[in-house]
C-alpha cells in the first residue's frame, strides 16, 4: 500500500486537482466496481504494471545480453505502460457513455415537456429517474436520492453537469435549474430545445452515413490492401537474383544492390507505420473524438505490419 501512496502522491504532484477531479468524475461515470476512484485506477495498473515489469526482466535478460542499463529502461517502461493504456480505456468508454446520453437527451426532454409545468423541479427529476432512458435515468435516480438525503436541488442537479462533462447535457440541466430558481413554466422551452436536438442529430446522422464510405476505405487500405501490395513487391524484388545482375556489369555492384534494397525496405516498414497512424488519426477526426486515435492506432499499425510480413514470405 506504501507504492500506492507514493505513485498517488507523485500523480497528484505534477498533475491539477481539477483534472485529477475530471478523471475521478469519469470512473463515476462508466461504474466499473474495479475502478472507483484515482487509488483504485493507481493498484489496478500497478498490479498490471508489475506482472508486465516481472515478464519485460525475464524477456530483456536473455535478449540484451544482461545489460543492466537496458534491462532497467525496458522494466520502468513495462511497468508505466498499463497506466497509459487502462487511462485510454477509461477515456474511450467515458466518451462511448456521453455519446449515448447526448443522442437520447432529446427524448428526455420531450417527455419531460409533458408534465414539467405540472410538477415541481423534484418530481421531474424523480420521473427521469424512474424512467427507461439508460444512463440519463440512473443520473436522475442518484440525484433524487442525494435530495433525499439532504443535498438541495441546484447542487444535486450541479453535480450531474460536473460529472458527465457534456456540453449537451448541461445545457438541458441548465434549462431544469432555469425552471427551479425562477418557477416559470418551461415546457415550450424543453419542446423547442428537444426540436433543435433532433434536428442536428439528422445533419449529423446524414454526415456520417456519407463519410461510412470514406471510413472503410481508409480502414481498409490501412490494414490490408497497402500492406499487402508494399508486402508482395517486397517479396517479388527479394526473390531477384542480385549476384547474376552484378556479374553481368550493369548498374550498381551486387553489394550497393543489397544495401539500397535493405535500405528500401526500412523505408517500406516506415511508410506503413505512418499510414496505419496517419489513417488512424483521420478516422478519430471523422468520428469526433481525437482520443479514439489510440484505439485505431493500436489496432491498424500491428494488423498492416503482420499482413505485410505475411505478404513477402508468400
Amino acid at each position: 500500500m506504501d507504492v500506492i501512496i507514493l505513485i498517488e502522491n507523485i500523480i497528484k504532484s505534477f498533475i491539477e486537482e481539477n483534472k485529477l477531479k475530471l478523471f475521478e468524475n469519469k470512473l463515476k461515470v462508466i461504474k466499473n466496481k474495479h475502478l472507483i476512484n484515482l487509488k483504485s485506477y493507481i493498484k489496478l495498473s500497478s498490479i498490471i504494471g508489475t506482472i508486465f515489469l516481472l515478464s519485460s526482466i525475464i524477456i530483456s535478460f536473455y535478449l540484451f545480453n544482461k545489460n543492466i542499463q537496458i534491462i532497467l529502461i525496458t522494466s520502468l517502461f513495462a511497468f508505466i505502460t498499463p497506466f497509459f493504456i487502462l487511462y485510454i480505456i477509461i477515456d474511450v468508454f467515458f466518451e462511448s457513455i456521453k455519446r449515448k446520453k447526448e443522442e437520447i437527451i432529446s427524448d428526455v426532454l420531450l417527455e419531460a415537456s409533458v408534465f414539467c409545468d405540472e410538477s415541481s423541479t423534484e418530481q421531474i427529476i424523480k420521473k427521469i429517474g424512474e424512467s427507461e432512458f439508460l444512463f440519463i435515468s440512473e443520473d436522475f435516480k442518484q440525484a433524487y436520492i442525494e435530495i433525499k438525503n439532504g443535498s438541495s436541488i441546484e447542487e444535486a442537479l450541479n453535480r450531474i453537469k460536473d460529472t458527465n462533462n457534456s456540453k449537451v447535457y448541461s445545457r438541458v440541466i441548465d434549462l431544469f435549474l432555469q425552471g427551479y430558481l425562477s418557477g416559470a413554466k418551461i415546457s415550450t422551452t424543453l419542446k423547442e430545445t428537444a426540436e433543435d436536438l433532433l434536428k442536428s442529430k439528422a445533419i449529423i446522422k446524414e454526415r456520417q452515413a456519407v463519410m461510412l464510405v470514406t471510413k472503410y476505405t481508409l480502414l481498409l487500405s490501412a490494414g490490408i490492401i497497402v500492406p499487402s501490395i508494399l508486402g508482395s513487391i517486397t517479396g517479388l524484388v527479394t526473390g531477384l537474383n542480385f549476384n547474376s545482375i552484378g556479374e553481368i556489369g550493369i548498374g550498381l555492384s551486387t553489394e550497393l544492390r543489397k544495401e539500397l534494397f535493405n535500405t528500401a525496405t526500412t523505408g517500406t516498414n516506415l511508410y506503413i507505420i505512418e499510414y496505419s497512424l496517419l489513417s488512424s488519426f483521420f478516422l478519430a477526426i471523422q468520428e469526433g473524438n481525437k482520443k479514439m486515435f489510440w484505439i485505431y492506432a493500436s489496432i491498424l499499425t500491428p494488423i498492416a505490419i503482420i499482413i505485410f510480413i505475411i505478404t513477402k514470405a508468400l
